[in-house]
């Protein structure tokens, strides 16, 4: 195994593509953890919350609308849609990175296979067969599979906190409709 990661290393192209997919993914699981439990309790402090909002007629201090209507002299519909807007915007906070890398790890793979199997052909002298090509394009797609492995998280990833920042807007706007309609 280690002879074969060495063939692979040699290139200082494929160091360059696979350090930076490393990188990507290390990011990748660090922001997804990172956001799925700061939304997650963010979530179910707004479900208390809604929950409270439901038994009396004021907001909970643990409601993050709570800090934002009470800086408002008006409260009606557009001032809590600017306060859940906000609150959106904080929670989507670092998705971007996310489908980003989603959108890019693949291309970075690809442009390590391209100058790999450049190099393939480049090392070929006037007669090759099939056995001396083969292991150099071999070597040379591990970068787009790299670039897929990396890929397919960080868009799994996007979806999943996507989904529950909609769950925390959903929530917001319950508070909000319950809040109002009193």
């Amino acid at each position: 195994m280690l002879p074969e990661i060495s063939k692979i290393l040699v290139n200082p192209i494929n160091i360059l593509v696979l350090g930076w997919l490393g990188i990507y993914l290390f990011f990748v699981f660090f922001v997804f953890f990172y956001k799925l439990f700061t939304i997650s309790s963010w979530i179910k402090k707004e479900e208390e919350a809604f929950k409270s909002i439901m038994m009396s007629d004021v907001f909970p201090v643990s409601s993050s609308l709570k800090n934002c209507i009470e800086k408002s002299e008006n409260i009606n519909t557009l001032t809590f849609d600017a306060c859940i807007q906000a609150a959106k915007k904080k929670a989507k906070k670092g998705l971007t990175f996310l489908s980003i890398v989603a959108s890019t790890a693949p291309f970075i793979g690809l442009f390590g296979t391209v100058i790999g199997i450049l190099n393939a052909f480049k090392g070929m002298q006037s007669v090759a067969t099939i056995n001396m090509i083969a292991p150099a394009i071999a070597d040379a797609l591990i970068a787009t599979a790299v670039g897929i492995i990396v890929a397919v998280p960080a868009y799994s990833f996007h979806q999943i906190l996507s989904a529950k920042v909609d769950n925390l807007i959903a929530t917001l706007k319950m508070q909000r409709d319950m809040y109002l309609s009193r």
